[in-house]
């Protein structure tokens, strides 16, 4: 009889014991599903925020001064001369180093995983390979009188969003399309000259 009681027993342990890992299996799980949540919510807000900033009239203003007037300037002395400050040059006049700063910083909630770069670089992937290419000089103008590696988060979001590109569709020529840029343009008399036509 001592014997049935415990083997009814040690059954008894057996059916707590695997109701008992089935329960934890499943909060488990549960956890996963809400971790995974917050990580995603956490990614939306972090890209959403990144998508602002790229969207940002300041930003903009600066990737235009680097679109259109960089290359001229840097023809300057005055100019050219004050890209060696660095940080402490006057972000008025160098906007520059507010789209350095900007995609320095991006790069590294990329690098480190903290925005996806897939996000970043389906809407910003031109602005992102325009920018770099067009401030080589002045990143390597910085490199070289800082004399550390500096800007390393935007080399790598420059790399990462190339590489993007070419699984994704096509590698950006700039200057093929400053060419076609130039090439639509010409279809249209500039204002200048239309107002000198009344």
């Amino acid at each position: 009889m001592w014997e049935a009681l415990a083997a009814i027993g040690s059954i008894l342990s057996a059916v707590v014991i695997t109701a008992t890992v089935i329960f934890a299996a499943r909060q488990v799980r549960v956890t996963v599903d809400q971790l995974e949540q917050v990580r995603k919510a956490t990614q939306f807000e972090a890209a959403r925020t990144v998508l602002y900033d790229l969207a940002d009239a300041d930003f903009v203003e600066a990737y235009r001064f680097v679109y259109q007037d960089l290359d001229a300037l840097m023809a300057t002395p005055a100019f050219r001369r004050d890209v060696a400050l660095i940080g402490l040059a006057d972000d008025k006049v160098h906007k520059e180093i507010r789209i350095i700063r900007a995609f320095d910083r991006i790069g590294t909630y990329v690098r480190f995983g903290l925005v996806e770069g897939d996000v970043v670089y389906s809407t910003y992937a031109s602005r992102i390979v325009h920018s770099y290419e067009r401030l080589r000089e002045v990143l390597s103008i910085h490199r070289q009188i800082s004399g550390v590696p500096m800007y390393e988060n935007f080399e790598f979001l420059y790399a990462d969003c190339r590489r993007w590109l070419a699984a994704n569709g096509g590698l950006i020529d700039i200057g093929a399309v400053d060419k076609r840029i130039a090439e639509y343009q010409a279809q249209f008399p500039s204002a200048s000259s239309a107002a000198g036509a009344h």
